[in-house]
C-alpha cells in the first residue's frame, strides 16, 4: 500500500513535463515567429535597397535568434506554466489529484527542473551568445546595410584615431558626456612634424567657433601635461590642471569609438571593467551591465512559479483573465527591472541592489501567492 503514493506522483509528474514541454515549445516557436516577422517587415525597405542576396537575408534574421531567444525565453515559460495546470484545472485533473490526498505542489518539481534548464539557456546566451548575436548584427548592418567601413581599432586594449592634424590614443569614450577619458593627442604641423603632445584624464568637448581657417572645437582638458617641440628648440614639458585646447575634431567624430557593453561577452566584460578601474575611471555602466546579465538569467524560474501560483489561487480558472493577468505581471516585472537598474547606470543605487531587487521583490510575491494556493 506504501508504494503507491510514491508511484503516483512519479506519473503524474512526468504527465505534467510533458505538457509543460509541449506548450512552451509551442510559445517558443511563436514567439520567435512573431519576432522575426515584426523585424522582417521593419527592415525589408533598408535590405531591399541594399540589394543583398538571399544568402545574406538569411544570415541576417540568423544572426538575430539568439537576441531573440533572449527576449522570449522567460515570457514562453510562463506562458507554458500557466496553461499547463490551467487545463489540469479545466479538465478537472487538479481536482482529481487533490481529491486523491496528493499535493499538487508536488508537481511544480518537473517544471522547476525544466525551467532550470532553461535559466542554465537564458544564463549561456546572455553571458557569450547574445554579445557575439549583437556584435555581428551592428557589423552586418554597418557593413552589409549602410555601406559603411567597419572601424578596424575597436578591438585594441586603447583606442587610435586620427584626425585632420592630431592622432589621438583614448581609453574611453563616453557619448553621453561627450568625453574622451585616459586620452593623449599627438598634434602636428601641415608637413607632419610632431608640434605637441596632450596628456590628460578625460577631455570633454565644449564648443564650436569660427577660427582663422574655418570652424574649430574647443576642448576642455583635465589634470594632464603638456610636451611641445620646435625645430631647434629642446622638448618642453608643462603640467596643467585645466586647459582649453582648440582641435579640428567634434565629439561626434568618436562616437563610433564607444565601447558598447551589449557586444562584449562576459569575460571580456569583466577584463574591461578591470582596466577602467584599474586606471581610476568609473565602471559603474559595465558593472551594472556585467550583473544583471547573471540576475535576469534567473528570471525564467521565478516567473514560471509565479504564474503557477495565480492559477492555483483558485479551483476554477479563467484562461484568458489569467494569462493576461500572468503578461501584466511579466511586464511588470521587466518594468522594475530596467527602473531599477536606471538607478544603478546613474549611480543612485548599490550594483548589486539595483540588479538583484526586482527578482527579489518578485521571488517574495512568488511565495506569498504560494502559501494561497488551493492545496
Amino acid at each position: 500500500m506504501e508504494s503507491v503514493p510514491t508511484l503516483r506522483p512519479r506519473i503524474l509528474e512526468r504527465y505534467v513535463a510533458r505538457e509543460f514541454l509541449k506548450l512552451w515549445a509551442l510559445t517558443l516557436v511563436t514567439f520567435i515567429s512573431v519576432f522575426l516577422i515584426a523585424d522582417f517587415f521593419e527592415k525589408i525597405d533598408r535590405l531591399v535597397q541594399a540589394k543583398l542576396p538571399l544568402g545574406s537575408f538569411l544570415a541576417f534574421f540568423g544572426i538575430r535568434i539568439p537576441m531573440d531567444l533572449g527576449h522570449v525565453l522567460p515570457a514562453s515559460v510562463l506562458l507554458a506554466g500557466i496553461l499547463t495546470f490551467a487545463m489540469l484545472s479545466r479538465r478537472n485533473e487538479s481536482m482529481a489529484i487533490k481529491t486523491s490526498g496528493l499535493d499538487i505542489l508536488y508537481l511544480l518539481r518537473p517544471v522547476i527542473f525544466w525551467s532550470a534548464a532553461v535559466t542554465l539557456m537564458l544564463f549561456a546566451l546572455n553571458l557569450f551568445f547574445i554579445p557575439w548575436s549583437q556584435q555581428k548584427y551592428d557589423q552586418f548592418w554597418q557593413t552589409q546595410v549602410e555601406k559603411k567601413p567597419l572601424p578596424s581599432l575597436s578591438k585594441l586594449e586603447r583606442f587610435w584615431y586620427k584626425g585632420d592634424n592630431a592622432i589621438y590614443n583614448i581609453l574611453l569614450f563616453r557619448k553621453d558626456t561627450q568625453t574622451l577619458e585616459g586620452v593623449k593627442v599627438y598634434l602636428f604641423d601641415r608637413q607632419f612634424h610632431l608640434i605637441k603632445i596632450i596628456a590628460a584624464t578625460r577631455a570633454q568637448w565644449w564648443k564650436s567657433v569660427q577660427g582663422e581657417r574655418g570652424e574649430v572645437q574647443l576642448w576642455h582638458f583635465y589634470q594632464g601635461f603638456t610636451q611641445s617641440f620646435g625645430p631647434g628648440e629642446k622638448m618642453a614639458g608643462e603640467k596643467f590642471g585645466e586647459m582649453v585646447q582648440p582641435l579640428t575634431e567634434h565629439s561626434n567624430d568618436f562616437s563610433f569609438l564607444e565601447r558598447k557593453d551589449r557586444e562584449m561577452d562576459q569575460i571580456d566584460l569583466y577584463r574591461y571593467i578591470s582596466r577602467l578601474e584599474r586606471d581610476g575611471y568609473d565602471s559603474t555602466q559595465y558593472r551594472v551591465e556585467f550583473h544583471s546579465r547573471i540576475s535576469q538569467s534567473v528570471a525564467p524560474l521565478i516567473l514560471v512559479i509565479l504564474g503557477i501560483a495565480l492559477v492555483l489561487r483558485r479551483e476554477k480558472v479563467n484562461i484568458p483573465a489569467t494569462v493576461a493577468v500572468g503578461t501584466a505581471i511579466y511586464f511588470g516585472y521587466w518594468l522594475f527591472f530596467g527602473f531599477c537598474t536606471s538607478f544603478g547606470r546613474a549611480g543612485r543605487w548599490p550594483v548589486l541592489l539595483a540588479d538583484w531587487l526586482p527578482h527579489l521583490a518578485f521571488a517574495i510575491l512568488t511565495i506569498f501567492l504560494l502559501r494561497q494556493a488551493s492545496r
